[in-house]
């Protein structure tokens, strides 16, 4: 008996990423009923062959995000963590026992 109800984030990204599996195949994998999936699938963007673009192009595109930093930078931020004063601040620490 296949599962109901509607479809978790999880099970419709998998869908997204192996449509070329074809409905059957994920409706065994994911125990649900074809016409959900093929509904969800319809409703899914073809994927698009990214181009072959620079390095720096993809990396900047990126949706997630990206840091980079510098050697001068990483050293800065280094120095500074050690010379910073204690921030441990006793007038806001209360001792429980005593």
């Amino acid at each position: 008996m296949s599962k109901r109800g509607p479809l978790s984030k999880i099970e419709k990204f998998y869908i997204q990423e192996n449509l070329e599996l074809g409905i059957d195949e994920l409706s065994v994998e994911l125990d649900r009923a074809k016409s959900v999936i093929k509904a969800f699938a319809d409703k899914c963007e073809p994927k698009v062959q990214a181009e072959e673009t620079e390095l720096s192009q993809q990396i900047f595109s990126n949706k997630k995000g990206s840091t980079v930093m510098t050697e001068t930078a990483s050293m800065m931020s280094d120095d500074l963590r050690y010379r910073s004063p204690d921030r441990k601040r006793p007038e806001c620490t209360t001792n429980i026992k005593q």
